[in-house]
């Protein structure tokens, strides 16, 4: 054989095992597309999949926030009817006393009722709904601004569709024991005169004439006030990119919702355009329960779209439907995002693949049996690549969806700026809780939220602690979108990357409104008397310790305390109960502050004990001051009281002790004020006595005669 022939069975061998070697690699590449192929889309469906569940918890939890709070605004109509109602009677029957008491001895009995009448004529409350009434012990109609041709006329047996004689009940409530109370009815609202609707009224009895006055409205009309607040803030609640809440009636009217702005207050079938009555008509016809269903629907920007997922929920009120859609939810475009990445990577890693199959076969033309065991290794070697690639996509896509799930789902607000403080990231909870939206906040500085309450050095300090520990926290006041202040708890973490520089600061706070408010209402019940709401016996001894420490300092000054107590009080409880003394204290330590000078102090020890400290005066005037001072106390206290329609007239007693001269200790000097009110008591009452040294004297002689510890004198001579 020639040298030709010998090399055509090592061609078609060698050739044979390149075909070969083509195929396999061939095979092998078409394998390896399509299981990266394959893997994509079974990761971009569990992808799609979390984040529809994700869309989808978001509607139902948004349309459930929103039914709870309809429910709450629903339940709280009757509360806010009666409570207006009581305030406004309550409000009326202050100003009948006032002009009974200003003109009951100086005119007829005859014009005082009519003064009062038509003073009260013209109140009206509930957006002008709400009148005030009169009638009298018999049922007479005294005073009734919607009906005045009726005033003068009997109304006792007037009763509802129900059988109920309301005016009768009137007469029953506001003779009971408590004089006052609410009554259930139906009547005729305004232009309904052939269906009676409910109505709540409250009435209470004027004593001096025995009247009764009352005031209400209907319950429906309550509601439809409250409805109108409901739409409002229900048309402000945006979630996502363009989520937002609708509100239907089931007979067809379009109440509330972003995107349908244009028909809000129509009924479908007065929608221009045949689409539109379509499109609400179709899903009005689709709710039948709460859940979730896909209709043709509106985007924010008012915009038809295509075979949107909805929420739906029909309320138990109102015959109201509730709906919510993602539209063009954020996560949705992350969704497309991920995807068009994907198709990129995969795309770049099939080039790459088809570039090596290029270079292996050009290989493979000269050292196809040489090299056969590193190609398979390479290929080995590359699909370990593909596959690290799709598990670490896999995992930054799980990191995604975790951490933002974390973020919206925190209470607090959360608030991420970049190196240059401007803010690049917020939760759902900061726009809860300042207003305002990301779009309003983005590239902009957290600065835009300062109250105004604190000053530069407060700012400076808090970013130098910020630089030093890397984080700061506290309590700050920042202000909302519509211009309220509020204090939150505020903490700030400096982010740095593996070089110590700063990438981002991430700020967490909450409102702490109530917890202030709280605060301030327990401390001041601490230093408050509950009757009176004059300052108790800590606040008094306080104050007296801090002023006596400025008299040590300052010689030419001095003080003084003067205790109190009513003369004969105990026949006050005891003849006309502890309801009307408590009346009297609370009278008189409205007198006592009118009397005193506004740096002075009252406060009530307990029982009818009141003390009186004076703050500094110059020497040589305090004792002259003190005479006049205690002469308006006694002339205050002694002007008549009106009570249960009687007039009462109180005397009382004081007692004046001196700092430093009498004592410079606050406890030593309430004793030495508690012995001269005594001795004022022994001199016949309604005068007042300075302390002087033998009244300490004889009180330590008349207990030693008695076998009794020395201790201050018990001036409860009632």
């Amino acid at each position: 054989m020639n040298h030709t022939e010998k090399r055509k069975p090592n061609l078609f061998l060698y050739w044979g095992v390149f075909a070969a070697v083509v195929i396999l690699l061939a095979s092998l590449a078409a394998y390896f597309l399509i299981s990266s192929h394959l893997q994509s889309q079974s990761r971009l469906e569990k992808l799609q999949q979390s984040v529809e569940s994700q869309i989808d918890q978001r509607l139902k939890i948004e349309v459930n926030d929103a039914t709870r709070f309809v429910l709450h605004e629903y339940q709280m109509s009757e509360q806010i009817l009666k409570q207006e109602a009581k305030d406004q009677v309550r409000q009326a029957l202050a100003v009948a006393r006032g002009i009974y008491g200003q003109f009951h001895e100086r005119l007829p009995e005859t014009e005082v009722q009519q003064l009062i009448v038509e003073a009260l004529r013209d109140v009206r409350f509930f957006n002008g709904r709400g009148y005030i009434f009169i009638g009298d012990a018999d049922g007479v109609s005294i005073l009734l601004p919607t009906a005045p041709q009726l005033e003068g006329t009997s109304l006792i047996d007037l009763k509802d569709d129900q059988g109920r004689f309301f005016v009768r009940r009137f007469h029953e409530i506001v003779n009971s024991p408590a004089g006052a109370g609410f009554s259930r009815y139906r009547w005729y609202a305004p232009g309904e005169q052939q269906v009676m609707r409910e109505k709540i009224t409250y009435v209470e009895k004027f004593e001096p004439y025995n009247w009764t006055f009352g005031g209400g409205d209907y319950l429906f009309q309550i509601q439809q006030d409250q409805q109108r607040k409901v739409l409002e803030h229900l048309e402000n609640i945006h979630f996502g990119r363009d989520g937002y809440i609708t509100v239907l009636d089931r007979k067809g009217f379009v109440l509330s919702g972003q995107g349908v702005k244009s028909f809000t207050g129509m009924h479908y079938s007065q929608l221009y355009d045949p689409q539109d009555r379509e499109s609400v008509a179709a899903l009005l016809e689709a709710i039948e329960n709460e859940g979730f269903l896909r209709k043709d629907w509106y985007s924010g920007d008012g915009r038809l779209q295509q075979n949107q997922q909805l929420y739906v929920k029909p309320l138990p009120v109102w015959d109201w439907v509730l709906l919510a859609g993602a539209y063009s939810d954020g996560n949705l475009q992350y969704l497309n995002s991920e995807r068009i990445l994907l198709d990129q990577q995969q795309g770049r890693a099939n080039g790459q693949l088809l570039i090596s199959l290029l270079l292996v076969l050009t290989v493979m033309l000269i050292i196809t049996r040489y090299y056969a065991r590193w190609i398979r290794e390479a290929f080995r070697v590359y699909q370990h690549d593909l596959d690290s690639q799709h598990e670490t996509l896999l995992n930054s896509a799980r990191s995604l969806q975790i951490s933002d799930r974390i973020v919206e789902a925190a209470h607090e607000g959360i608030m991420l700026t970049d190196v240059d403080n401007r803010i690049i990231r917020i939760n759902a909870s900061f726009t809860r809780i300042t207003g305002f939206e990301f779009d309003e906040v983005q590239g902009r500085s957290p600065g835009m939220l300062s109250s105004g309450h604190h000053d530069s050095a407060f700012y400076r300090d808090m970013w130098q602690e910020l630089q030093d520990k890397g984080e700061w926290q506290g309590e700050i006041w920042n202000r909302r979108k519509n211009g309220t202040l509020y204090p939150q708890a505020l903490s700030i973490t400096c982010y740095r990357d593996e070089a110590g520089e700063v990438k981002n600061y991430i700020g967490t706070f909450t409102d702490i409104s109530q917890r202030k408010a709280i605060e301030q209402e327990l401390e001041h019940m601490a230093q408050s008397d509950s009757l009176t709401d004059l300052p108790n016996r800590r606040v008094l001894m306080e104050r007296i310790d801090h002023e006596l420490a400025v008299v040590r300092r300052h010689s030419s000054r001095q003080l003084a305390v003067i205790y109190l107590d009513l003369d004969h009080f105990k026949e006050i409880n005891d003849t006309y109960g502890h309801g009307i003394g408590d009346q009297v204290l609370i009278t008189v330590a409205r007198r006592l502050n009118d009397t005193v000078r506004e740096v002075d102090l009252v406060s009530r020890l307990g029982g009818d004990e009141f003390v009186v400290f004076v703050a500094h005066h110059d020497t040589d005037e305090l004792e002259i001051a003190l005479a006049h001072l205690a002469e308006r106390i006694i002339d205050s206290v002694a002007e008549p009281f009106m009570v249960a329609g009687e007039e009462l007239c109180l005397t009382t007693s004081l007692g004046i002790a001196v700092a430093p001269s009498d004592s410079r200790d606050k406890d030593q000097l309430l004793e030495f004020a508690d012995l001269a009110l005594y001795q004022a008591k022994q001199q016949g009452r309604n005068g007042y006595q300075f302390f002087a040294l033998w009244m300490a004297e004889k009180q330590a002689e008349r207990r030693l005669a008695d076998g009794s510890p020395i201790l201050p004198a018990t001036h409860d001579l009632d």
